[in-house]
C-alpha cells in the first residue's frame, strides 16, 4: 500500500449523530494496488470521551465544526487510555 496523505488536527466527535466533544487525530491515508482508499491512525483525548467513541455505534470526526465528517471504526481500547486506534473508509480522502 502506498501512503498518499496524512490527515490530522483537532475537531468535534459525533456518536450516533450527537456531538460528544473534541479530540485530536492523526490518520494516514493509503491507496492499494486496486485503487482502494483506507485510513489508519489514532484519536487522542480524554479517556471518558474515548470510551464513548469505543462503545459508539456510528462514530464520526471532523476537522472543524462545519467541516465534512468521516466515519471511524475503532480498535482495542482500555479504560484510562488516552489514545485509541482507528480505521476509516474512502471518505477520509474527500
Amino acid at each position: 500500500m502506498e501512503r498518499i496523505n496524512t490527515v490530522s488536527g483537532t475537531g468535534p466527535v459525533y456518536v450516533d449523530n450527537q456531538p460528544i466533544g473534541h479530540c485530536a487525530f492523526e490518520i494516514n491515508v493509503y491507496k492499494d494496488s486496486t485503487g482502494r482508499i483506507t485510513g489508519r491512525g489514532h484519536v487522542m483525548g480524554e479517556s471518558g470521551l474515548l470510551g464513548k467513541i469505543y462503545y459508539g455505534q456510528n462514530v464520526e470526526i471532523s476537522k472543524s465544526e462545519e467541516g465534512e465528517r468521516f466515519r471511524l471504526s475503532t480498535g482495542d481500547w482500555s479504560q484510562g487510555d488516552r489514545k485509541i486506534e482507528v480505521e476509516t473508509g474512502p471518505d477520509i480522502h474527500n
